[in-house]
């Protein structure tokens, strides 16, 4: 089995703050995106890893992550306004060899080789699988006006994570209706089910944290002195 990978990194960081993008900040003296890279640089099915990431970033992207990774199956690419265009470019710098494509977010430094694999086998089974955690709080649907409007059943709602995988020709197929007619998604998953594909879920790991916020980098921190 053949897996591409996209990293998704071109975000700008401006909810974090500060003067270095979220992606490029030290996480325990290494980069979060070098983190987010490593269970896939050493995975065997994975023989391409596209890195998408900000405009006129490729060299910083390039020495900040150089240190830490092997570049031997890295290649970057620039990404667009919104994450979503971003994964479109990514899309189009695909092997054509790759069977599976899996997105994963670039500010995602614990993703494990445990749960990776989980989710491929669930996408090679299905044609798409994602990892989800169950909800805890309760969810309230609310007015524009900010009245509570009714309370969603927690017990059918999932918080879903990356990697999400998905087979080659889904994806481009999912992506290519989006952008022909407009769509915006935040969640690859989304579009395949507006192509009317079914998406499995797989169980994901509380760890799996997305960095955007200081006190996710906080947290970050502290799960990993905390091994």
């Amino acid at each position: 089995m053949k897996v591409a990978a996209l990293i998704a990194a071109s975000g700008k960081g401006l909810r974090m703050g500060g003067g270095i993008k979220k992606q490029y900040l030290p996480l325990g003296g290494i980069p979060i995106l070098a983190r987010a890279l490593e269970t896939f640089i050493k995975h065997r099915a994975v023989g391409q890893i596209v890195v998408i990431i900000p405009k006129n970033d490729t060299a910083l992207a390039r020495d900040t992550i150089k240190p830490f990774c092997s570049l031997e199956k890295i290649i970057f690419v620039e990404g667009g306004k919104r994450r979503q265009d971003s994964v479109y470019l990514g899309l189009q710098a695909l092997s054509r060899e790759a069977e599976m494509v899996c997105v994963h977010d670039g500010v995602r430094p614990f993703v494990s080789s445990e749960l990776f694999e989980a989710v491929l086998k669930a996408a090679c089974k299905y044609g798409a699988a994602v990892p989800v955690i169950p909800v805890t709080d309760t969810l309230k649907e609310v007015s524009l006006g900010g009245f509570i409007k009714g309370t969603v059943p927690r017990e059918t709602v999932r918080r879903a994570q990356t990697p999400q995988i998905f087979r080659h020709d889904l994806i481009c197929r999912a992506y290519e209706k989006a952008h022909a007619l407009g769509i915006e998604a935040t969640d690859d998953a989304y579009l395949l089910e507006l192509v009317g594909e079914t998406v499995y879920i797989v169980p994901g790991s509380p760890a799996n944290i997305k960095v955007t916020q200081q006190q996710d980098l906080l947290f970050a921190g502290a799960l990993l002195e905390g091994g």
